[in-house]
């Protein structure tokens, strides 16, 4: 059974407990690699201490997102696993809903769109929320993301509010550090709401972050030399897990 999306989030905000969910980018050579890989990088994230991973097309495709996704969900009922189809947020719907999923990541909430689109966009959440008990973590002003709404960061803000169930915030680009200021912006202006950094996150600043936020989406800088194409070390994961249980009194 999937958890509800009160027990994905760890009863944020009352608890303060910090989420911890690792980015599976899904690199390999064929979809049998890249299972392997996803496996053995979920067999990290678990034994070391994490809630979540995010199975992503980073690397891969969407087939192999589909490929991995239910051998992980199957093999890892310890973990919460998640999905993020890279600029198809319709599919991360779909799959929220064909396999119940605990939670997604969008790359937007809002922000992304002409106010024209708005009212499809907001439908499908509306159609994933009432057809699962997916929790909806969306970006606004994320990496990568254009800015087309027209309206100033608090109204987008308060926007992804009503419809998700936490914020992502990040830099510039995968694997840089956001900004601290820009981190506790965020939250100046969504109060207690769930506020999540997703992208940058590493030893040197998991405390001084997750002082401020609520969790974190984390894969490139517990690669080889902190970069997305390298291997998953287990000594990185354990030493953000380490720093960021102790931050949390554990």
């Amino acid at each position: 059974m999937t958890p509800s999306r009160s027990a994905c989030l760890g009863q944020w905000p009352h608890n303060r407990s910090k989420l911890l969910l690792g980015m599976l980018h899904l690199k390999g050579e064929g979809q049998q690699d890249i299972l392997d890989r996803a496996r053995k990088e979920s067999e990290i994230f678990s034994e070391e201490g994490f809630d979540g991973v995010i199975v992503e097309n980073y690397f891969g495709s969407y087939d192999d997102v589909v490929y991995c996704l239910p051998r992980i969900l199957e093999e890892f009922p310890q973990l919460f696993v998640g999905v993020d189809i890279i600029w198809d947020n319709d599919k991360s719907f779909d799959l929220a809903v064909e396999y119940q999923l605990p939670f997604i990541q969008l790359d937007s909430l809002a922000g992304q769109l002409p106010p024209e689109q708005e009212p499809a966009f907001e439908e499908r959440v509306n159609w994933c929320q009432e057809n699962s008990p997916t929790v909806i973590l969306g970006g606004v002003r994320l990496k990568n993301q254009p800015v087309l709404s027209g309206n100033s960061l608090e109204e987008d803000l308060h926007r992804a509010m009503r419809r998700g169930d936490g914020i992502i915030v990040t830099g510039r680009a995968t694997g840089v550090e956001t900004e601290i200021e820009k981190i506790s912006t965020f939250r100046e202006i969504i109060g207690d709401f769930p506020l999540i950094v997703g992208a940058g996150v590493r030893a040197s600043n998991c405390v001084e972050q997750l002082r401020i936020a609520d969790g974190a989406i984390i894969g490139s800088s517990l690669k080889t030399d902190g970069d997305a194409h390298g291997d998953l070390e287990r000594p990185r994961v354990a030493e953000l897990v380490r720093l960021v249980r102790k931050l949390e009194g554990h």
